[in-house]
Formats: structure tokens, sequence, C-alpha cells
């Protein structure tokens, strides 16, 4: 990695599977992505957990307007919980187990990817691509707030699935998100 710039950054749990603390280190030919990583069985899973028991919901809801009966209502709001602890500690513990097992093995996974394959770059909002925003129906509104500025998405290949993913990445820092959106699209 001679001549690259590196970037502290906190990875959305994008369909890259990266999350949470990670490195983003770019040179004039390759990207590296290094930190915490989710097994692919595992993501989808958990992303189709979630995605049936929001889908589960409505026909309760429909139901109870239909039928009038307040106990569809309340299996609706079951449902509606237990998506939201599905999300929330899916989305804490399979991260921080991934963190664990790294810092037991000495270090996190890396992937790389050639500059050239980075495609659709953006800041800001269009980070929930390919159908994750359905998923994230309750959070969504917040999570484009606080990405205004200051999150730089861009699709680039995984190893692991053969076919592109969505990387997402939160920087505190205000200027890095046009810096690096910059080495992004410079080719």
């Amino acid at each position: 990695m001679a001549d690259d710039t590196s970037f502290e950054v906190f990875g959305y749990r994008t369909s890259s599977r990266f999350a949470s603390h990670l490195k983003v280190s770019v040179d004039s030919r390759t990207v590296w992505v290094t930190g915490p990583r989710v097994g692919v069985t595992i993501y989808r899973l958990w992303i189709a957990l979630q995605a049936v028991l929001l889908v589960l919901t409505v026909p309760m809801l429909i139901a109870a307007v239909v039928l009038w009966d307040w106990r569809y209502l309340v299996t609706a709001l079951v449902l509606v919980f237990f998506y939201w602890v599905i999300s929330a500690v899916g989305a804490v513990a399979l991260w921080e187990y991934q963190t664990f097992m790294a810092f037991d093995r000495g270090g996190y996974q890396t992937t790389s990817f050639p500059l050239s394959a980075v495609k659709r770059v953006k800041i800001g909002r269009g980070w929930a691509r390919n159908g994750l925003w359905l998923i994230l129906l309750p959070f969504i509104v917040s999570l484009n707030k606080a990405s205004e500025g200051r999150v730089v998405s861009f699709e680039a290949p995984d190893d692991d699935t053969g076919k592109d993913a969505v990387y997402a990445f939160y920087m505190r820092i205000e200027d890095d998100p046009q810096d690096l959106a910059r080495l992004l699209e410079d080719r």
C-alpha cells in the first residue's frame, strides 16, 4: 500500500457485510477495507428474518382494520417488536462477535478490489441501495438524515460472492467524505 490515503470510518451494515469501526485505504490502483465482517450466509439470514417480520406485519394491520379485531393489531405490534429486536441485537451482536474473533486471531479481515471496479459513488442519501431501505423502513429517515454529507457509499466487488456489494462509510471528519469520494472517482 505505497502512497495510500487511509480513513477511519464507521461502516453501515450493507451488503459488503463490513460494519462498525473500519479502516479504508486507497492508492492509485486499489481500495482496501479492514474491519469486522460477517459471513454471507449469516448476513443474508439476518436480512431475510427482518424482511419476513416486516412483511407479515402488513397483513396483520390490514386484517385488524378489515375485521375490526384488536388481536391482529396486537400481533402486528408483536411482529414489529421482534423485528426491532432482531434488527438491533443482530446489528450489535453479529459484528461485535466478529470483533471478538478478530481480537482472538490477532487482526481484522481485509478485502481489496481494484479502484477501477468502484461504481456509483455517492455522498449522503442513496447508501441503502438494492432494497435495503425497505428492510430499514422504520429507521431510514433518521439514518438518511445522519448520512447527509457524512456517508460515502459505492458499489464494488465482493470477493466472497463474486458480485458487487454496497459499501457505506460514515465519516466523522468534515472534509473526509469529499476526499474519499474524490479518490474513489479518480481513475
